[in-house]
């Protein structure tokens, strides 16, 4: 089972999340975090196998969270969640070493299975 830590600080963007996953079968636990901060923390008490972040949370924003994060994360794949499709923003974050740029909503499921692959999510 794949161990997914969440970094959002909106409670229904968390929970269409985790619907999304469950509803397209994928074998994820999935602990969600509200700040960055909190993340670390987790992060350090716990081995995850992927770190999903939006990219606006109270303690940080934009680029310098994700670089942020690659840091913290470093080896484990980071996606980016984001609200808005922004083209340049998603190729700039590729290009720093995210793992994908994926928009929230309903097909959010399919996208992850597409970045991270089957080898990632039966790991455990």
């Amino acid at each position: 089972m794949t161990r997914v830590l969440l970094v959002e600080d909106h409670r229904a963007d968390v929970m269409l999340l985790q619907d999304t996953l469950e509803f397209a079968g994928m074998n994820w636990t999935v602990e969600d975090v509200p700040t960055f901060e909190a993340a670390a923390r987790c992060w350090q008490a716990t081995p995850f196998d992927l770190l999903l972040l939006d990219l606006d949370l109270p303690d940080g924003l934009g680029l310098e969270l994700l670089t942020r994060a690659l840091r913290l994360a470093a080896g484990v794949p980071v996606v980016v969640l984001s609200g808005l499709e922004d083209p340049r923003l998603a190729a700039t974050a590729l290009q720093m070493g995210a793992a994908g740029y994926v928009i929230k909503g309903l097909e959010a499921a399919e996208h992850l299975r597409r970045i991270i692959g089957p080898s990632t999510a039966t790991r455990r």
